[in-house]
């Protein structure tokens, strides 16, 4: 079992409502909200200042990961009901109905020749890092030799760099390395433009600031400026100016980054 489990029930984040009942809700799923929550505390510099205080990562959902949900919900102006459900997801990068679905980790994707809206986010959240170099392109959904080399060079990595010690090296997508995804490659989940807010935002933020292309806050807000930055950044690599984050920026931001996941720019 890879250290992110530690001993918990798998369960693929994303596929269930979590919220504080009595006996607590356990599992990776929770781990994974409280890893990002705690990301977003560490990465983020917003005008008014962290939303709140890092929260223990144990994978159950008591009253301390509760109220990291009501501030999260607050901060991104959602919903303020204490509940993970898809909304409040979407802003931590799970977006049930990307490209068109499958929900990403409602299957696993093992079989050369998988095909679906999955599988672009696979290759998405692997082309935003030095993965781009094995998937070889954007994100076409095909689960191919390429991809599956893409996933085994992630799996060695989350070992090798002690980030997530167990996870199988096999090219195959399973529960194991799902969370490794979910917890430590932030940005492909879904496409972002103007409008679109969240952990995959601020990590967006991060790049952009590091090339020079943005200058302003780092608070997980898509607004005309970042639409402004994310426009000069594919000018500069030679793509449509149009200010999306999709699959062909996402693989231009790998080739530039050019990192393991896990890292930050």
């Amino acid at each position: 079992m890879a250290e992110f489990e530690d001993g918990l029930h798998y369960h693929s984040w994303g596929s269930r409502i979590l919220y504080l009942q009595s006996p607590h809700i356990r599992g990776t799923d929770v781990k994974v909200f409280q890893t990002l929550f705690n990301l977003f505390l560490d990465h983020s510099a917003p005008p008014e200042g962290p939303m709140g205080s890092p929260i223990v990562v144990d994978g159950i959902f008591g009253p301390q990961t509760s109220h990291a949900v009501h501030e999260w919900q607050e901060y991104f102006g959602l919903p303020n009901d204490g509940v993970i459900g898809p909304i409040t997801a979407a802003t931590l990068g799970q977006y049930n109905s990307a490209y068109g679905g499958p929900r990403f980790g409602s299957r696993p994707i093992d079989h050369l020749g998988e095909f679906g809206g999955d599988v672009v986010v696979l290759q998405n959240r692997l082309n935003c890092y030095h993965y781009w170099a094995k998937v070889g392109e954007p994100a076409d959904g095909y689960f191919g030799h390429k991809t599956r080399d893409a996933v085994k060079h992630f799996q060695h990595d989350m070992n090798a760099l002690g980030i997530d010690r167990g996870v199988p090296v096999d090219g195959r997508v399973h529960g194991e390395t799902f969370d490794a995804l979910w917890a430590y490659t932030y940005l492909g989940g879904r496409g972002l433009f103007e409008g679109r807010n969240g952990i995959d935002t601020l990590w967006l933020q991060h790049f952009l600031k590091s090339r020079g292309f943005y200058s302003g806050a780092l608070h997980g807000y898509f607004g005309s400026e970042v639409r402004h930055a994310v426009r000069h950044f594919q000018q500069s690599v030679g793509i449509t100016p149009d200010g999306v984050v999709g699959p062909v920026t996402m693989f231009h931001i790998g080739k530039v980054f050019n990192k393991p996941a896990s890292f930050w720019p």
